[in-house]
C-alpha cells in the first residue's frame, strides 16, 4: 500500500515537472485569445483557423511551440530563408491525425511529407503591424515558390453578423474555425487581443496527472482522467473516452486536447469532454 501511494506521488510530481518544463522552454510565439463581441472587427484581418501542428521556422529548422524540434526532409525547407516563420503544418481539413503521425515519424515519411502544406501566417522578426508583415509575407513565398509553401489567405469582414455567418460555413465546410489578427499590432508574445481564436466550441489543453479508476462496467478499466491545466487548475474528464481509450489511457505526463462550453466560477470547464492526445515533436532516433 504504502509502494502504491509513493509510485503515485512520483508519477504526480513527475507530471507536473514536465508541465514545468514545457513552459519554461515553450518557443516564444504569439497566442491566441477567446473572441468577444465587443471587438472592432474594422480593425482585424480574418483566416482561417488550420487544424493541424503549429512550426515555427527560425531560419535553420522547425520548431514545435513547446519548443522541440521538428524534422522535416530536407527537400521541403531547400532554399528557405534565414528569417523567422509562424506557420502550421496542415494536411487539409479533418486531417489533423495525418499531420501528428506525419511530424511524429520525422522526415522518415517522405510520403506523409509530400501530403502536407506548410501555412504561413506570419513573420515574428518584421516590425511592421500585422497589414504590413502580411505584405511581406506573401512576397516572402512568393520568393520560396514552392507549391507547399503557401501564405494563409487573410480577408476582413464588416461585421459581428458576417463573421458569425462565415464561421458557421467554415466549421460546416470541416474547418476548425476562424483566426483574427489586429491590423496594426506588432508581433508580440504571450496572449493578448492581437491575436483572437473564434470557433463553434471552446478547447484547451491540459496534462494527464493521473488515472482515476472505473466503475460499473469499466471496473478495471480507467474511469476518468486527472488533468492540470498550464494555469494550474486541477479536475477530472471522463466524457468522451472510448473503451479503447479507457483500456489504454493517455500515459501520465502526456498532452491532451478537452473540447468544453464555457467555466463555472471556479474556472473549471463545463461539460469538459476528452477530444484526443497531442503527440509531441520530436526528432526520431537515428
Amino acid at each position: 500500500m504504502h509502494r502504491r501511494c509513493f509510485i503515485s506521488q512520483m508519477l504526480y510530481w513527475m507530471a507536473g515537472w514536465m508541465l514545468s518544463a514545457q513552459l519554461a522552454y515553450s518557443t516564444p510565439l504569439t497566442l491566441a485569445t477567446p473572441y468577444h463581441p465587443n471587438l472592432n472587427l474594422a480593425h482585424y484581418w480574418v483566416s482561417e483557423k488550420y487544424d493541424g501542428i503549429r512550426a515555427y521556422w527560425n531560419g535553420q529548422q522547425f520548431l514545435s511551440r513547446q519548443g522541440l524540434p521538428i524534422e522535416a526532409p530536407a527537400w521541403f525547407t531547400a532554399g528557405w530563408p534565414a528569417y523567422a516563420l509562424d506557420g502550421e503544418l496542415w494536411a487539409g481539413r479533418g486531417q489533423f491525425a495525418k499531420v501528428q503521425s506525419t511530424v511524429a515519424q520525422g522526415s522518415k515519411d517522405e510520403t506523409g511529407w509530400q501530403q502536407l502544406r506548410y501555412m504561413v501566417f506570419d513573420l515574428p522578426q518584421h516590425s511592421g503591424g500585422f497589414t504590413q508583415r502580411y505584405q511581406a509575407l506573401q512576397q516572402l513565398v512568393q520568393g520560396i515558390a514552392q507549391p507547399w509553401v503557401q501564405a494563409a489567405p487573410q480577408w476582413q469582414v464588416p461585421d459581428h453578423a458576417t463573421l458569425m455567418q462565415q464561421l458557421r460555413q467554415f466549421s460546416q465546410q470541416g474547418a476548425e474555425g476562424l483566426m483574427l489578427r489586429h491590423q496594426h499590432a506588432p508581433y508580440r508574445v504571450g496572449r493578448s487581443d492581437d491575436l483572437i481564436k473564434l470557433k463553434l466550441f471552446d478547447d484547451a489543453e491540459a496534462v494527464v496527472i493521473g488515472h482515476l479508476p472505473g466503475k460499473g462496467k469499466y471496473t478495471g478499466m480507467t474511469g476518468a482522467l486527472l488533468v492540470q491545466t498550464p494555469e494550474g487548475l486541477r479536475f477530472r474528464i471522463g466524457s468522451g473516452l472510448k473503451d479503447a481509450d479507457r483500456a489504454n489511457p493517455p500515459p501520465i505526463g502526456s498532452t491532451i486536447t478537452y473540447r468544453y462550453n464555457g467555466t463555472h466560477p471556479s474556472g473549471v470547464p463545463r461539460f469538459a469532454r476528452f477530444w484526443r492526445v497531442r503527440e509531441e515533436a520530436t526528432s526520431p532516433t537515428k
